[in-house]
């Protein structure tokens, strides 16, 4: 069974208004869902609580804070076991520069997307962080031109 399966519509409108706002008031996210305010607020709790809704954030513009150069870099180890999976996690989840990191199939292990302000900095990053790391056997890097779309949520 997946996880959709136990929301009803009105549990769905919910995650869908609160995908694309998240900061509404109760009163806000009632009255857009044609749903009274008490009702709203405890199936808001319950999402919360079983885990649908996993955090509330703010999306900065990468650009105006000189992180706007964006790289997908794909990165292949000489084996993948569990211990270089483990370490390499430890490695990603300490650097700033990568907002997403995926362990993928296919010629790569790892496709992670890095944001930092220049071709300058992301070759300091390759070479003093992931250029450390000595299983590391291939590096790919996509050079981001243009984004054409972004979603923060997830289609409901």
């Amino acid at each position: 069974m997946n996880a959709t399966s136990v929301l009803d519509d009105i549990d769905i409108r919910i995650l869908q208004e609160l995908q694309q706002n998240s900061r509404l008031t109760n009163k806000e996210l009632a009255a857009r869902i044609h749903l009274s305010t008490t009702p709203t607020f405890e199936r808001h709790r319950r999402l919360e609580r079983e885990g649908y809704i996993k955090q509330y954030t703010a999306i900065v513009d990468a650009d105006r804070i000189d992180r706007g150069f964006t790289v997908i870099c794909n990165i292949s180890t000489q084996n993948i076991f569990k211990d270089k999976i483990d370490d390499f996690r430890e490695h990603v989840q300490e650097w700033k520069e990568v907002t997403e990191c995926y362990n993928v199939s296919g010629d790569f292990d790892f496709s992670m997307k890095v944001c930092v302000s220049s071709m300058k900095a992301y070759q300091e990053f390759i070479i003093n962080k992931v250029g450390a790391i000595p299983y590391i056997l291939k590096i790919q890097s996509t050079f981001v031109m243009d984004t054409l779309k972004v979603v923060y949520g997830v289609p409901l």
